[in-house]
């Protein structure tokens, strides 16, 4: 119903349009009423809207083909086909109302209408026949990135959970009952990222609700000797942002940015909204990054994990060349390395789901 309705309001819009011109090009030879121009307009374009479907339907059995050559082949036929009955159609709708200067019946509306329309209407078979090409181009496209985004995250779900349940391993003979609370904190954290509403897309609010839970393990595993702390702003908490974003980041900063024995990982999580842009940061005051490791400007990992791969590749899907993910050293005196992720700011209530 929705589909149609849409269809009808296309050509309503193109026939009041024609409308228009035709008014302009009549009003100074014989005038005539805008009661006649509309319905002229109407029956004609109207014909075209009940005539969409099947140009459609053909359409998405030609393309079955796969050969272009073939499928413009059987286009032919069809187009002439088509066009013909379309022509005829509005030609008897016409007649029917009268709109004819000389009168005419039914019959002869309908034959002096293929006669006057039959290679015009070549020509809007052609466009609609195309315009569904595009369409399902279009939607072929969005459902491979989509594909992709599923693959990814799919992907990323069991490296997470491995990563996770070894680190509860180690907990398990030499403290019990911390080894309980982490496995709790687990069963919350997988409820969450494994839960079937949570899409490729969430707020960022929810994904540093499901971070919380990650941290938490990590730092039952270490102690004292690790503290994460989160700077958020609260403009920033309604963004879109992919899911499993910042988890990934977190990992390698704690794996990777770990101080030497005896000392104190910090890690830090920052999230800052900047006018149209989401800055989201994950800072730790490790060794830094070893020559030849992490991102280079141009977006290319060097020695990087699964974690950072899979993310520049989510990433690249979703915003192209409107973000930006880099990897480097932080800046003198500081130790230790800066993922710096910026991508457009979209709230919740236009793109979240």
């Amino acid at each position: 119903m929705k589909r149609a309705v849409l269809v009808f309001g296309a050509w309503t819009a193109v026939a009041l349009l024609f409308a228009i011109q035709m008014h302009y090009q009549i009003v100074q030879g014989s005038p005539r009423p805008w009661r006649w121009i509309i319905a002229w307009q109407l029956s004609g374009w109207w014909s075209w809207a009940l005539f969409t479907a099947p140009v459609w339907a053909f359409a998405a059995w030609a393309v079955r083909i796969r050969r272009p050559l073939a499928i413009i082949a059987a286009h032919l036929p069809a187009a002439l086909l088509i066009g013909s009955a379309c022509a005829a159609f509005e030609g008897a709708v016409k007649g029917a109302l009268g709109l004819y200067i000389t009168p005419h019946t039914v019959w002869t509306g309908a034959t002096d209408a293929v006669q006057m329309y039959w290679t015009f209407n070549l020509l809007v078979y052609a466009m609609l026949a195309g315009f569904y090409h595009a369409w399902r181009a279009s939607r072929l496209e969005t459902q491979l990135v989509q594909a992709r985004l599923d693959a990814l995250v799919g992907q990323l779900q069991p490296h997470f959970l491995f990563n996770t349940l070894h680190t509860i391993s180690a907990f398990v003979l030499e403290d019990p009952k911390q080894a309980n609370r982490m496995i709790t904190r687990l069963s919350e954290l997988l409820r969450q990222s494994f839960n079937r509403e949570r899409g490729p897309l969430v707020t960022l609010e929810e994904e540093l609700e499901l971070l919380d839970h990650y941290v938490a393990i990590q730092e039952a595993r270490f102690g004292d000797h690790l503290r994460v702390t989160f700077r958020v702003d609260p403009r920033a908490a309604s963004a879109v942002v992919p899911t499993l974003l910042l988890q990934p980041l977190v990992e390698n900063a704690i794996r990777h940015g770990a101080a030497p024995k005896g000392g104190v990982a910090e890690v830090e999580i920052a999230a800052t909204r900047t006018g149209d842009q989401l800055h989201l940061e994950v800072r730790d005051n490790g060794p830094g990054l070893a020559a030849g490791a992490g991102l280079t400007k141009g977006g290319e990992e060097r020695g990087a994990g699964l974690g950072l791969t899979n993310t520049r590749a989510r990433l690249s899907e979703l915003y192209g060349p409107s973000h930006r993910f880099d990897l480097v050293n932080a800046p003198a005196p500081n130790t230790g390395a800066v993922a710096t992720i910026e991508i457009p700011f979209t709230d919740h209530a236009r793109d979240h789901r």
